[in-house]
């Protein structure tokens, strides 16, 4: 069965997740949010509604990402030690396997982190913080025993393909021209070569991570209590693995100076220094944020003084790589590589020579 605006509905009717009267009193609307999976929101009024992602490419791999986000959900709801994880993971309803389709709650007043950051136009601190909070209290906790548990062959342990982005072969599929020069330039910088190696080798199995952290992925949605505060949600677990924290931290720092970045005008041949002052979101009004999101993980680790500046510099070189990443799925499919993915290279690579110096004066650390 694949799924369609017009079934979808049907589905979970077959499926018990709606019964026939609701489908009339809650006035059920379906919107199609479909990328990289077949996805759809069914909305409820004010009830919890659902969403629905089933994959497009039934390939093996594409196929086992979704399997692992399943296992991540159901990890959460039968392991009493990942109480952290079960508290910031949507509501898991169903994992079809046959037809690989997984169901979770959908919140009412719900938004990514991108479109509350752009409907406010402002970066609230006291989100940042309560992110940060969430993902420190799940770095913190230890990944139960899996033997015996079908979970055990989901996650592969394996570092990031962005740390070996600039080794020739490690990419799979047809490349766009924009990819492919991403790539080229990468193969052509010995700093890059250099640094992306170390982190490869310096890769740890320490924790349950996320894998793919970003604004997109995190949900922030009205927490019910009558001073209006909000609650988050950590969603789309598809990249989850047992791996190294810092990889999640500089996903989170990644994303503001991305943001940064891809909201710049760029017009020919005009030097990074001068396109920054287009900027319509200085980074320099992100790093209150930017403190309280890394302020709030540190203090949930309990870490001393050093092993937080050991860790920050290390989530800080991760949330370069990651750049790498943001900027080869922007050139996906684009002919050529664009002014913004290259400016994207260009800081990753600043941040990768000297992190210490970016930790202060572009983060605000």
């Amino acid at each position: 069965m694949i799924l369609s605006r017009s079934n979808v509905v049907h589905y979970l009717l077959d499926q018990g997740l709606l019964g026939y009267d609701s489908v009339v009193d809650d006035e059920v609307m379906v919107s199609d949010s479909t990328r990289r999976n077949r996805n759809f929101k069914v909305l409820r009024g004010a009830k919890q509604g659902f969403f629905i992602k089933q994959v497009q490419g039934w390939d093996a791999q594409t196929v086992a990402t979704l399997a692992a986000e399943a296992g991540c959900y159901r990890l959460a709801r039968e392991e009493p030690g990942l109480s952290a994880l079960a508290a910031i993971v949507p509501r898991d309803l169903l994992y079809d396997a046959q037809r690989h389709i997984l169901v979770t709650g959908l919140l009412p007043n719900a938004e990514s982190l991108m479109e509350h950051h752009r409907r406010l136009n402002a970066f609230p601190v006291e989100v940042a913080r309560l992110l940060g909070g969430q993902l420190g209290r799940l770095h913190r906790e230890p990944m139960p025993p899996l033997e015996g548990r079908a979970e055990a062959s989901l996650f592969r342990r394996q570092p990031p393909w962005a740390l070996s982005s600039h080794l020739s072969g490690t990419m799979f599929g047809a490349l766009s021209g924009g990819s492919s020069k991403l790539l080229q330039i990468l193969q052509a910088y010995p700093d890059f070569q250099r640094t992306l190696d170390e982190m490869r080798r310096d890769w740890r199995l320490e924790r349950l991570v996320h894998g793919d952290l970003k604004w997109e992925n995190c949900v922030v949605y009205p927490a019910g209590s009558e001073d209006g505060r909000l609650d988050a949600r950590i969603v789309d677990w598809e990249l989850a693995d047992i791996g190294d924290p810092a990889w999640d931290v500089g996903g989170m720092l990644q994303a503001y100076i991305c943001f940064w970045i891809l909201t710049m005008q760029f017009d020919g041949e005009v030097p990074l220094a001068t396109v920054e002052k287009t900027a319509p979101y200085p980074i320099a009004r992100m790093q209150p944020s930017i403190r309280a999101f890394w302020t709030a993980y540190a203090a949930e680790l309990e870490l001393d003084p050093q092993a937080a500046d050991t860790m920050l510099m290390r989530g800080v070189k991760y949330g370069a790589a990651r750049m790498i990443q943001t900027a080869y799925e922007a050139m996906q499919y684009s002919p050529q590589i664009s002014p913004s993915a290259l400016a994207l290279l260009q800081v990753s690579l600043n941040i990768l020579k000297e992190p210490k110096r970016a930790a202060t004066e572009l983060l605000g650390l």
